[in-house]
């Protein structure tokens, strides 16, 4: 019995039936495919129905649409900006021939004014103090008469009478130094140099002795000084003298008649002596 069942075991039934190995896998591939197929058709039914989304090709004519504008907004866009930068700089360049056409006029009136500064220098025969002296070429010469006439009539004094300053101050010597410490044409004082330099310049940097050594800088501050002390004593044009010589602390001080004041009233003097000769004219003292 347990041969015949043993034997019977590893033999095909008469019915044809399988062993069971062999059903339980072909019972396997039918369910697989039957859940392939179910897949299948629910997905062909969802899309019939609407439950799974498939593909619009209207969307997409929208999307490409969109799209299109898009890069055409962008390129108008870009093209204005590009005429609006050329606009800019079309007027950028026009600001830019103006300001030439300016700094141009302005040139030209300067080199007018200078020209016209220098002939009345010559009218007044400036150039006579100056003709002497070995330290201008012609060119300083003229640049120097033309500062002296400029910055009288900017501080409302006669040209002559800062030519006369100068004449009595350095006889012309743009590199004079006093025993005291004053330099240049007009004899300044490096401390009150700087307050009339910062004062004019509303601020201004540091102004060394040495620069004291440029003539039209000396003229300018000079005779800004001068004209300074003119409105400190009332028009008083020989205290002024006094003051830009021995300092306003001093001229105010001053008693008239005194012993100091016969003393110090010497430079304004000179000066006026000096002053009255510029003020003759040429062929007068000529005829000397």
């Amino acid at each position: 019995m347990t041969g015949a069942v043993a034997w019977g075991a590893g033999i095909p039934s008469a019915r044809g039936e399988e062993p069971a190995g062999r059903r339980g896998a072909a019972s396997r591939r039918r369910s697989l495919g039957f859940w392939l197929l179910f897949a299948v058709f629910g997905a062909s039914a969802g899309a019939v129905l609407g439950l799974v989304r498939q593909p619009d090709p209207q969307d997409q004519l929208e999307s490409f649409a969109w799209t299109t504008a898009a890069a055409i907004e962008a390129a108008r866009q870009a093209q204005d900006s590009a005429r609006h930068a050329g606009e800019r700089a079309s007027i950028a360049e026009r600001a830019l021939a103006d300001a030439a056409a300016r700094i141009a006029a302005l040139s030209e009136s300067g080199a007018a004014q200078d020209l016209a500064d220098f002939r009345e220098a010559e009218h007044l025969g400036m150039g006579r103090l100056m003709k002497s002296s070995t330290r201008f070429f012609s060119d300083e010469r003229r640049r120097i008469e033309v500062a002296i006439v400029r910055e009288a009539r900017r501080n409302g004094l006669d040209p002559l009478l800062i030519a006369a300053v100068i004449q009595i101050e350095s006889h012309f010597d743009p590199f004079a130094v006093s025993g005291v410490g004053a330099f240049g044409l007009m004899q300044l004082m490096p401390p009150t140099a700087q307050w009339l330099y910062r004062k004019d310049e509303g601020g201004g940097g540091k102004l060394r002795p040495a620069h004291l050594f440029n003539p039209v800088l000396n003229i300018e501050l000079g005779t800004a000084y001068l004209a300074e002390l003119m409105n400190r004593f009332d028009g008083d044009l020989q205290l002024a003298l006094i003051a830009y010589n021995a300092g306003p602390g001093v001229a105010r001080s001053l008693r008239r008649g005194s012993r100091a004041w016969r003393r110090l009233e010497v430079y304004p003097k000179a000066v006026l002596a000096a002053y009255r000769t510029l003020l003759e004219p040429p062929q007068a003292l000529a005829s000397r």
